[in-house]
């Protein structure tokens, strides 16, 4: 075992690894931390060698990608940084050559092949394998850095080496000087310049100096020179004297460095001589043309008046003087405009003054912070700053500093206070949110109860999670108030545990309940018994409303309403307590109604009394109306037929008028007829309509209301209803959320003096005795048999008729009682000459048109027919409450109505 434990020891912690995931239940996952074996799908990190699930390094990847800005993570292990991140389903062999390699038992992830890595140009010979490569041992030919001499070492040594190795001998070479050769040891690239030293003394070009120990390649050979007696000479360097030589008049003279071939004395012309010199020194006028001749080089030179005009050694002006001899303005002292460093003011300032002047006004800028302001006098940046501050930024260009210019780049620590509260923020001054504070504590967070535990290391700003299990001083014993603690949960130790909640008796503060039923925590200045004080005030004629208070704190001030009775009328005063003076007169703004004549319109007015005008229900009255008018007629016909003896309903009344009334108006019913024909169908839907009618108006708190979403017919029928109730209604909202608002105009809303089912009845018995009428009155004017109808032409007369020639039923209603509309017509059109009596459905006027199948060509004859059986039609489409109204139109072509 020892031998074994050895040699497991001595095996690399990479190979250890494959044994492990090898056995199957040794090696496990750093983030999930389940145990490897050789079916498992793996990664490895290509720096410290540690295997992980795919799946779980690619999900710690994504992660970690989605939290930093540059989209990188880390090895869980090494912490080595990654940008790439393992693609979905992709997992490779050891040497990425297999995509999902097959299960491997001798050797996991392995796919078998030669691992074949580049790392050198023979690539690794090693079987797909984990770990770093082994050296490769192949021999290779290095040559030295000379050329002269070559070896054969591992390729793996070469690396190190490197193409070439130092074989120490002296390189030889001719030097470019042509003369000496190159004293360096095996080298590789130029031999470089010649440093071989001339140990004999060499003279300058002019030859005033020598010198010796002059390096090779330092010698500079221009030309030959030579002076004035013959002696020629070759320079090799340049000496620092200055020499001083004559023009050929002797009169002047010009100063030569030291050059080759050097000039000799009086030997140039001289340049003043009248035959070199043909100008003014400005050059712009020639010297004939001027009064003074010159004959000599030492006669002046006459000036002209024009400006000199050359240029000046700054460059950029020219010499403002007038023509002159002698050397120009220099240095340029031209005054020039130029703008301070802030680009705010412009100054005037000398040629030769290279700076930018500056101003006195503050920058005040935003910095990269965006919290200070730059102070600085006459600031370069603040150009450029006006311009970024009118420019948007994207909200991730905020901490970008490159979008600042420099000078506002601010410095200054931030300082302000991290998430935690406790730490301040160590960054420079910077926009937007601060980082997460980084500390952290090496002791556990933990509750009082020691139950709930946040492991160290603790971040800072951590806050325990709230601790489930019950607070450990339930079990210390009761509490202070002498009562069993109540079951609470545990909360930390600053926190004072939930107040006593037990039920106790305690003294009311008015002191007129002794055992009023509370909560141990509440004080014995807050135990009320609710029970009014109804002690007398001091200053009115009020008692303390004031709910169980202590005695002698009623109120000082009373804030209630007057609530004496008028002098001026028999309403109550309305005013705020004026204590015991009289009451102040103003007009009486409660509510009285007035009458007409007749009684039936009311109105609701503002009483209006003074002292000095009695009411308006006493001097003001409506006007009767047309609905008087109508009223009155239905008590004279009452009258004439003797139901005025006694007082009669509302119903009675309409049953009495039925005998009589010949139009439906004559009933004086507050219902219209579609909303007596709909209640007369669907009888259960319109009662909840309506008692929800009764309860809104019963309600004295409600103004308005809004109904639930219904269909368009069932709209109408609550329109129809809120007009008899005297109720403003309008549709709102689209379809199919359709519905009504309904809301109560002043003085008119009311519930009718007839319910609509009474009503309902009234209107049969009216429409049984119609039909009667009817009935009668064709019976005696039309022949029973409509097929004897006296006709001037044949069935078959095919003359066309250019008048009306189709039925028009309105007020159908819904497009399913076409089904029960059709047998009733039929019934009647098929004793006539219309063939084929067609029947359609008009959906925006809710109307059937009943037309023969040949209705443009028509005859007369078929006309008549159909005229002679509407009022058949109509009394059968009355009496089962289908129609409102049967006559002829004209259908044309498109069969649409004329």
């Amino acid at each position: 075992m020892t031998g074994e434990s050895e040699e497991i020891h001595d095996v690399p912690y990479y190979e250890q690894t494959i044994r492990e995931i090898k056995n199957g239940d040794e090696y496990v996952c750093m983030i999930c931390t389940v145990e490897m074996d050789a079916a498992c799908r793996m990664y490895a990190c290509d720096k410290c060698y540690r295997v992980f699930d795919y799946d779980c390094v690619r999900e710690w990847a994504l992660k970690s990608t989605g939290k930093t800005l540059d989209k990188s993570w880390k090895c869980p292990n090494c912490y080595k940084v990654n940008h790439k991140v393992p693609p979905a389903g992709r997992s490779t062999c050891w040497c990425g050559k297999v995509v999902k390699p097959e299960v491997n038992e001798l050797d996991p992830n392995s796919c078998g092949q030669t691992c074949n890595a580049k790392k050198c140009i023979h690539g690794c010979s090693k079987i797909c394998h984990l770990g770093p490569h082994p050296e490769c041992l192949i021999p290779v030919t290095v040559s030295c850095k000379c050329g002269k001499h070559t070896k054969q070492v591992p390729c793996s040594s070469s690396r190190k080496v490197g193409k070439h190795f130092n074989c120490g001998n002296v390189c030889g070479l001719l030097l470019p000087c042509g003369k000496h050769t190159c004293q360096k040891k095996c080298h590789t690239g130029f031999c470089g310049p010649c440093e071989t030293e001339i140990t004999s003394e060499l003279p300058c070009y002019c030859g005033l100096e020598t010198k010796k120990g002059i390096k090779c390649s330092s010698i500079k050979v221009v030309d030959y020179s030579k002076n004035s007696k013959g002696d020629k000479w070759i320079g090799v360097f340049a000496c620092d004297k200055v020499r001083t030589l004559h023009y050929a008049c002797g009169e002047h003279s010009y100063t030569e460095t030291c050059q080759a071939p050097v000039s000799i004395d009086k030997s140039k012309p001289c340049p003043f001589s009248p035959k070199a010199l043909h100008t003014c020194p400005c050059g712009r006028t020639a010297l004939a043309e001027l009064e003074t001749p010159r004959k000599k080089c030492t006669d002046p030179i006459p000036t002209c008046e024009n400006t000199c005009g050359k240029p000046l050694s700054c460059g950029k002006h020219k010499c403002p003087f007038t023509c002159h001899t002698g050397d120009c303005m220099d240095p340029c002292l031209i005054i020039e405009k130029k703008p301070c460093s802030c680009r705010s003011n412009n100054f005037l300032v000398p040629c030769q003054f290279h700076e930018s002047p500056r101003c006195k006004i503050k920058c005040e800028s935003n910095m990269s912070c965006r919290r200070h302001k730059c102070f600085k006098i006459c600031c370069e940046g603040k150009p450029a700053a006006k311009v970024r501050e009118k420019s948007l930024f994207l909200k991730k260009d905020r901490n970008d500093e490159t979008l600042v210019e420099p000078q506002h780049i601010c410095l200054k620590q931030c300082n302000k206070k991290l998430s935690c509260g406790i730490h301040d923020c160590t960054w420079k001054c910077h926009p937007g949110k601060c980082p997460p504070c980084l500390e952290s504590d090496s002791n556990d967070l933990v509750c009082p109860c020691g139950k709930t535990c946040v492991p160290a290391p603790v971040r800072c700003g951590t806050k325990l999670p709230p601790c489930p299990h019950p607070c450990v001083k339930i079990s210390q014993g009761p509490a202070p108030c002498g009562h069993r603690r109540g079951p609470h949960k545990c909360h930390p130790l600053e926190e004072e545990c939930p107040p006593c909640t037990v039920q106790v008796t305690k003294k009311c503060r008015c002191h007129k309940q002794q055992n009023v039923l509370t909560l141990c925590m509440v004080s014995q200045d807050q135990v009320s018994c609710g029970t009014e004080c109804g002690l007398p005030l001091a200053n009115c004629h009020h008692k303390c409303r004031n709910k169980c208070h202590v005695s002698g704190q009623c109120d000082a001030k009373c804030n209630q309403i007057c609530g004496l009775r008028r002098t001026s009328c028999a309403h109550k005063c309305k005013e705020k307590c004026h204590g015991k003076l009289p009451c102040p007169e103003k007009e009486c703004k409660e509510k009285v109604a007035i009458y007409c004549d007749c009684n039936r319109r009311t109105k609701m007015v503002e009483c209006g009394a003074t002292l000095n005008n009695p009411s308006r229900a006493v001097t003001e009255k409506l006007p009767c109306d047309e609905e008087c008018a109508k009223l009155k007629r239905h008590m004279e016909l009452m009258e004439a037929f003797g139901m005025n003896d006694k007082l009669l309903t509302s119903k009675e009344k309409m049953e009495s008028v039925v005998n009589v009334a010949k139009t439906f108006d004559d009933l004086g019913m507050p219902y219209s007829e579609i909303c007596l024909n709909v209640y007369n169908y669907q009888t259960s839907w319109c009662s909840q309509i309506i008692e929800v009618f009764d309860k809104f108006l019963d309600d004295s708190t409600k103004i308005s209301l809004h109904l639930k979403p219904m269909r368009a017919p069932q709209r109408q029928f609550v329109h129809e209803l809120a007009a008899a109730y005297g109720l403003y209604s309008e549709s709102q909202d689209p379809e199919p959320n359709r519905s009504v608002y309904l809301k109560k105009i002043k003085s008119q809303s009311k519930i009718p003096t007839i319910s609509l089912k009474d009503a309902s009845n009234v209107y049969q018995k009216f429409k049984v005795l119609q039909k009667e009428r009817k009935q009668a009155h064709y019976e005696s004017t039309v022949t029973k048999t409509l097929v004897n109808i006296e006709v001037q032409q044949t069935a078959n007369d095919q003359t066309t008729y250019d008048g009306p020639n189709a039925i028009l039923i309105s007020g159908v209603g819904d497009k399913s009682r076409l089904d029960t509309l059709k047998p009733i017509a039929h019934e009647y059109l098929k004793y006539t000459l219309v063939k084929s009596p067609q029947y359609k459905y008009q959906s925006e006027s809710k109307s059937v048109v009943i037309y023969p199948e040949d209705f443009e060509n028509i005859s007369l004859n078929a006309v008549k027919d159909m005229e002679k059986v509407i009022p058949f039609i109509k009394d059968s489409l009355e009496n089962h409450l289908m129609a409102t109204e049967v006559r002829m139109c004209k259908l044309l072509k498109d069969l649409t109505l004329a």
